[in-house]
C-alpha cells in the first residue's frame, strides 16, 4: 500500500497530535506500515516544517502541519457526505473511495463541493468537520458506567466494525444507556432510544459518546 505525506499529517492530527506528542509505534499501526518507514517519512516532513520530531519523543504537528491537515480531514469528509447522500453508499464503503478522492481535489473543487452539500458540519460517521474537539471530548462507550446515560456522536470509521453493527439501526445522536456488562461474554446490554439490544466490547470500542445535557 502507497501512504502519502496527506494520510501521514492526517493520521497525526486524528491521533490528537496539535495538542500532544504521538508515538511512532501508534503511527505505524493506523497507517498499518513499519515503524522504520514511518520514521524515515517523519523526518522528510520535519523538513518540510509541518510537523516536529523527536526521536523516542513522539511527533506533534506544526501550525502548517495542523492547518493542512484539517484541509484533508474536511475534503475527506466532504467526499463521504457526498457518497452516502448522493450516490446512497453504504456507510462501510465510504472511507477507501474518500481516500482516493481527498488525493485529487483541487482548492476549486473542495469549495463547491462543500456548498453543493450545503456546508455540512458533520461526516456520516459523527466526525466534525471544522474542529477537533472530539478528539479529546469523545469516550468510547466502554468507559461509560453502567446506568449512565449519554449521547452517540460518532462511530470508528472502521469496515469490519461498520459492517457489524449495519443492523442495529444506530444513528449519531442517539440516546444511549448502558444497563449491564457480562465480562465473561464481553457483551453489553444497552437501552438505545428505548430499544434494547446487545453489542460486544469490541463494538462498544468503537462507538463514541459524550455526557453532555440530554
Amino acid at each position: 500500500m502507497t501512504v502519502s505525506r496527506e494520510d501521514y499529517l492526517k493520521a497525526i492530527y486524528e491521533l490528537g497530535g496539535e495538542r500532544k506528542k504521538v508515538a511512532t509505534k501508534d503511527i505505524a499501526k493506523a497507517l498499518d506500515i513499519s515503524p522504520p518507514s514511518v520514521s524515515e517519512m517523519l523526518k522528510k516532513l520535519e523538513k518540510e516544517k509541518v510537523l516536529a520530531y523527536e526521536v523516542y519523543k513522539g511527533v506533534s504537528l506544526t501550525r502548517k502541519g495542523t492547518l493542512e491537515a484539517v484541509r484533508i480531514k474536511k475534503i475527506h469528509s466532504l467526499w463521504e457526505v457526498f457518497l452516502v447522500e448522493k450516490l446512497k453508499y453504504d456507510l462501510a464503503d465510504v472511507h477507501e473511495e474518500a481516500d482516493l478522492l481527498e488525493h485529487i481535489t483541487s482548492k476549486k473543487l473542495e469549495e463547491r463541493l462543500e456548498a453543493f452539500l450545503e456546508y455540512p458540519k458533520v461526516c456520516p460517521h459523527g466526525t466534525p468537520l471544522y474542529q477537533d474537539e472530539y478528539l479529546f471530548e469523545y469516550s468510547p462507550l466502554t468507559e461509560i458506567q453502567p446506568g449512565e446515560e449519554v449521547i452517540l456522536k460518532r462511530l470508528e470509521d472502521d469496515k469490519e466494525f461498520l459492517n457489524s453493527i449495519s443492523n442495529l439501526g444506530l444513528n449519531i445522536g442517539d440516546k444511549l444507556k448502558i444497563l449491564q456488562y457480562l465480562e465473561k461474554e464481553d457483551k453489553y446490554t444497552v437501552k438505545i432510544n428505548n430499544r434494547l439490544m446487545d453489542i460486544t466490547g469490541m463494538q462498544a470500542n468503537n462507538i463514541y459518546v459524550n455526557r453532555e445535557k440530554l
